[in-house]
C-alpha cells in the first residue's frame, strides 16, 4: 500500500545536516550541544515553511540522544525513533494559537517542575508564540527566567516583532531565513528522483518561484503536481495549468508597466489577478519585496540570494529604469496600499488607484509667471523699477 503521508512530512529533516539553507543556525546549535552549552530557551523567528519546527524537534532529539556525536542525533536509538514518530513523552508541542491564555501558561508552569519521563530533558516547543496574550507572556516570563535544569523551551514565530522584549532577552535568538532559490531547486530534484518522478528542470524552477523561499510550500506543490499528473511526469505546462503564472512573473510585469508609465497595462494586470481569485495583499507584500530587491541591485549590483537566475536577470534589467527616489516613492505607496487592503471590504480599488498613481510620472512644478507692469496713464512716465546705478568713482591718479 503506498505511503499516503504528505511529501513534506516524509522529507522532514531528521538530522541537523539535512536541514536546508539554515547552516548559520544548525552549526551553532550542533556546537553548543556537543560542548554541553545548551541554552534553557531558544527563539526561532522566520517565515513559514523554512524549518523552524523541524529545528526545534532536532534540538529535542540531540539533547536526548545517548549516541549523539558532535551534537548530531543518531536517528536510530529509541529516543530518536520515538521523537521521529511523535511518541516521545518529553517533547511537548504547544500550539499558541489555540493555547494562548494565562490558564494554559499557569498549567505549564506547574508541569515543568516534574522530571522527564523518558529522556534527559523535557523540551517545550511553543509554535506561533506571538499568538500568546500579554497575560500569558507575563505568566511564562518567570519560568523562562529561572527554569528547572531539565527543561528547554523553544519558541517559534513568524512575527518576531510581536514577542515582548522581556521574553526575547531571556532566549537565544536565531533568525531563520528564506531558503535560497537554488537550494530549493536542488532539494526538489533530490525528492523527485527518490520518489520516482520525472520532472522537467523548468518545472522545478517554476515551483521554486511559486514557493518564494518556503521549502515546505515547494514540497507541497510538488506533491500536488505528482497527483495532477497521470504518468508521474511533471512538465512546465502542468505547473502553469495548475497554479497559473507565479506572483514573481506578475510582479515583474507590473514593474515593467510602472517603468513605462503604462497605467492601462497595470490596471489590466490587477483585473486579471482579481479574476483569478489571487490574494491581493500577498501580491502587494511581494511587490514590496521586489522594490527591496531593485534597491539592492542598484546599491550593490547583485540581486538577493533567494531569487533564481531568471529573476536575477530581470532585476538587473529593471533596476536602471528606476532611480532611488522613485523606488522609495513606490515602496511607500505600496505599504499604504497593503494597509488599505487589510482594512477594506475586499475591493481591488486601493491597488488600482496605487498603480495608476505609480504609472504617472511626477509633473514638473509650474514656473512662476513673469510679472508684467500695469499700464500707465497717458502723459505719465513710469518710474524706474530701481534707481539707476551710479558710475563708480575713478581711481586717483598717481603723481609722476
Amino acid at each position: 500500500m503506498p505511503d499516503r503521508t504528505a511529501l513534506y512530512r516524509r522529507w522532514r529533516p531528521q538530522t541537523f545536516a539535512q536541514v536546508v539553507g539554515q547552516q548559520h543556525a544548525t552549526r551553532t546549535l550542533r556546537n553548543a550541544i556537543a560542548s554541553g552549552q545548551v541554552a534553557h530557551a531558544y527563539l526561532l523567528a522566520g517565515p513559514r515553511g523554512t524549518g523552524k519546527t523541524s529545528i526545534a524537534r532536532l534540538i529535542a532529539k540531540a539533547v536526548n540522544c545517548p549516541k549523539a556525536k558532535d551534537g548530531e542525533p543518531c536517528d536510530a536509538c529509541p529516543a530518536c525513533v520515538s521523537i521521529r514518530e511523535g511518541r516521545f513523552l518529553d517533547l511537548i508541542e504547544i500550539d499558541a494559537a489555540s493555547n494562548r491564555g494565562i490558564d494554559e501558561m499557569r498549567d505549564l508552569r506547574e508541569k515543568v517542575r516534574f522530571a522527564p519521563s523518558e529522556g534527559q530533558y523535557k523540551v517545550y516547543v511553543v509554535d506561533e508564540a506571538h499568538q500568546l496574550t500579554p497575560e500569558a507572556f507575563n505568566a511564562l516570563l518567570k519560568t523562562l527566567e529561572e527554569p528547572p535544569a531539565h527543561v528547554i523551551f523553544v519558541l517559534a514565530t513568524t512575527e518576531s516583532q510581536r514577542i515582548p522584549a522581556t521574553i526575547v532577552s531571556r532566549t537565544q535568538r536565531f533568525d531563520i531565513r528564506r531558503i535560497p532559490h537554488r537550494e530549493v531547486v536542488r532539494q526538489l530534484e533530490e525528492i523527485a528522483t527518490a520518489e520516482g518522478l520525472r520532472a522537467e528542470p523548468a518545472a522545478l524552477e517554476a515551483i521554486a518561484r511559486h514557493a518564494q523561499g518556503s521549502l515546505r510550500d515547494a514540497e507541497s506543490i510538488l506533491d500536488q503536481l505528482s497527483a495532477f499528473s497521470d504518468d508521474r511526469s511533471i512538465a512546465l505546462r502542468d505547473v502553469d495549468e495548475l497554479l497559473g503564472s507565479s506572483d514573481w512573473e506578475e510582479i515583474a510585469a507590473l514593474f515593467d508597466a510602472i517603468a513605462a508609465d503604462d497605467g492601462a497595462q497595470a490596471v489590466t494586470l490587477v483585473g486579471r489577478l482579481v479574476d483569478e481569485g489571487r490574494d491581493l495583499r500577498l501580491f502587494v507584500r511581494r511587490a514590496i519585496d521586489h522594490v527591496r530587491a531593485l534597491v539592492l541591485v542598484r546599491a550593490t549590483g547583485k540581486p538577493p540570494e533567494t531569487v533564481g537566475e531568471e529573476a536575477g536577470a530581470k532585476l538587473r534589467e529593471q533596476a536602471p529604469r528606476f532611480d532611488l527616489p522613485r523606488l522609495a516613492r513606490i515602496a511607500k505607496r505600496l505599504v499604504e496600499t497593503e494597509q488599505q487592503l487589510r482594512t477594506g471590504e475586499g475591493t481591488p480599488l486601493p491597488l488600482e488607484l496605487a498603480v495608476l498613481e505609480l504609472t504617472v510620472a511626477p509633473a514638473t512644478p509650474p514656473q512662476p509667471a513673469a510679472r508684467v507692469a500695469p499700464p500707465q496713464p497717458a502723459g505719465r512716465v513710469a518710474p524706474p523699477s530701481s534707481p539707476p546705478a551710479r558710475p563708480a568713482p575713478a581711481p586717483p591718479s598717481r603723481p609722476p
